[in-house]
């Protein structure tokens, strides 16, 4: 090679996102062969792996992420580019299904099939699950992990383990297969997954990772990363409160938020999505707490929509103010809820947020006279009179009852979660941050402000444990 040539080809072993987009070829989700040019969320992982590479000599890490977002053909694109430059390695690839194992290995196929001649190392031996290149004795194998023992018996260079949180016979394979990469430099260890929920290995790798109790680092990558996922909404497209906090704290726009809502219809539920596309770890894992008062199978279960509705003999708007007003403060929690002719309970809304005084006030009376509201309740153990008077400052003429809460959060909650076990409870909708809270809510261990949850006990309280004032029936939306 001359001077020019010697230089195109270090820059091709030493550049991989350069490699990629000259050499490696990909297939589209339309059908067509194109060069590999990393994505954002390839861009970020490769940024990081890099990095970790060069502190420690090594890559060790985990990568939680949503569905279809390239990262497994990023890392078999590493790892092709890896044994391909040099001699005497070996890569690893271990999915959760047959079906997976020969998708990966298609990939890798495909890569070696489209990569130009002048870099493209002659395959000695070749068939469905492995490539071997004889002359730099290199070679590149899948797996299953429904398998006992596979891989565990190879010394590696590099490993890959795809969708681990699906692994059947998890620990296993990591005190086996994992054992086959030796602790030394340029060795790299990639376990990626989507998760399957807050329990199982991947989970548990995943928050040591995340807590510095292991070597791996913990990358994350949201779903609205991807280009591809969105779509435009129709000129009536209207966000719902929770989409307009969530657009708001994520910076979405219309057509993101609008592939959400439907994407979201089409796996069923909200809490799926979620896990397959989150927006956040805590989201992927849910990270409902043991001992929590509410599960999301209860609060699903008990999930009804507009026209589940019957004919509401109450309405209230229920008020958990914060004490202070700057962005260091609580929310304060605002629900709308009502009490059905069936004797249910049926949470309309959920309005809260950080507001100054004047703002949750404001608010609230919006929504008693939006919903026709017969009461506005509001604890006033912190704000004693001051409650009552910031809202009679903006209407004196309305029906207000100010609560105290003389018992503790449990001995509150306890009746009203109650209530929910029963299936005497629904949700009008989705709620995604109140059943958040609902679900990492125990009493006992303490924790954050439950203001969500704190309103909607109030509101409950008063609509199903008091007795009612005089009820007038309406239709819900009437």
């Amino acid at each position: 090679m001359n001077k020019r040539e010697r230089k195109i080809r270090h820059r091709l072993k030493t550049d991989f996102t350069h490699y990629a987009e000259k050499c490696l070829k990909i297939r589209t989700k339309q059908g067509a062969i194109m060069p590999m040019a990393l994505n954002t969320a390839q861009r970020f992982i490769h940024e990081r792996l890099e990095e970790q590479k060069k502190r420690t000599g090594k890559v060790r890490a985990l990568i939680l992420k949503g569905r279809q977002q390239g990262c497994s053909t990023y890392v078999e694109a590493r790892f092709y580019w890896k044994v391909t430059h040099h001699k005497g390695v070996r890569a690893f690839i271990l999915t959760h299904l047959d079906d997976a194992t020969r998708n990966i290995f298609q990939i890798m196929r495909r890569f070696h099939e489209y990569c130009p001649f002048p870099v493209k190392p002659n395959a000695s031996h070749a068939n469905s699950r492995e490539l071997v290149f004889n002359r730099l004795d290199s070679g590149y194998q899948v797996g299953t992990a429904r398998s006992q023992g596979v891989g565990r018996s190879n010394t590696l260079q590099f490993f890959h383990g795809s969708e681990v949180a699906y692994w059947a016979n998890a620990e296993e394979h990591v005190s086996g297969v994992l054992q086959a990469v030796p602790d030394m430099p340029e060795t790299e260890v990639i376990l990626e997954s989507t998760s399957a929920g807050a329990h199982g290995l991947f989970y548990t790798l995943c928050e040591d990772a995340r807590k510095k109790r292991s070597e791996y680092e913990f990358i994350f990558i949201p779903w609205f990363w991807q280009s591809e996922y969105r779509k435009e909404p129709p000129v009536d497209f209207e966000l719902t409160a929770e989409e307009k906090d969530y657009q708001k704290e994520f910076c979405l726009d219309a057509a993101q938020m609008y592939w959400r809502r439907v994407k979201t219809y089409e796996i069923g539920d909200i809490w799926t999505f979620r896990r397959e596309y989150p927006a956040t770890a805590d989201e992927a894992f849910h990270t409902d707490r043991p001992g929590a008062l509410w599960t999301r199978e209860t609060i699903h279960r008990n999930r009804c929509y507009a026209g589940d509705i019957p004919v509401l003999k109450r309405i209230v708007v229920a008020i958990d103010p914060a004490v202070t007003s700057n962005r260091r403060s609580d929310e304060t929690g605002i629900i709308v809820a009502g009490l059905g002719d069936d004797d249910h309970g049926y949470v309309l809304d959920d309005l809260s947020g950080k507001y100054t005084p004047a703002g949750w006030a404001t608010v609230a009376i919006n929504a008693y006279c939006k919903y026709k509201a017969d009461r506005i309740v509001a604890e006033v153990n912190q704000g004693g009179d001051m409650v009552e008077h910031t809202i009679r400052s903006f209407d004196a003429g309305i029906s207000y009852k100010g609560v105290h809460a003389s018992r503790g959060k449990v001995v509150r909650a306890e009746p009203i979660a109650a209530l929910d076990s029963q299936g005497r409870i629904h949700h009008a909708g989705i709620f995604s941050a109140l059943e958040d809270q609902m679900c990492r809510f125990d009493p006992v261990a303490g924790g954050a402000s439950p203001d969500r949850v704190d309103a909607r006990i109030w509101a409950m309280t008063e609509l199903m444990l008091n007795r009612p004032p005089t009820e007038c029936p309406r239709l819900w939306g009437g």
